[in-house]
């Protein structure tokens, strides 16, 4: 069986109002997930999770010049 990249490497974490970023270096994976109050408890929960993959990115210049764009707007 493979190794599973979230099981053998711990992710350098970042946690916003609305979402979990994880960045897997060795593994080239940026994992995003939305974060959700819940209605009954109140407690913040793990919603959908999408991952980026760097040999993907690096594989379609178009994907990365988005992302690029994406975070010069967000700097300001």
């Amino acid at each position: 069986m493979a190794v599973r990249y979230w099981e053998s490497e711990r992710p350098e974490e970042i946690r916003t109002e609305r979402a979990q970023l994880a960045y897997y270096k060795a593994a080239g994976k940026l994992q995003v997930t939305t974060l959700y109050r819940d209605r009954e408890t109140g407690e913040v929960r793990r919603g959908k999770t999408a991952v980026l993959d760097r040999k993907d990115v690096v594989a379609h210049p178009e994907a990365l010049a988005l992302l690029e764009r994406f975070l010069k707007e967000a700097h300001g």
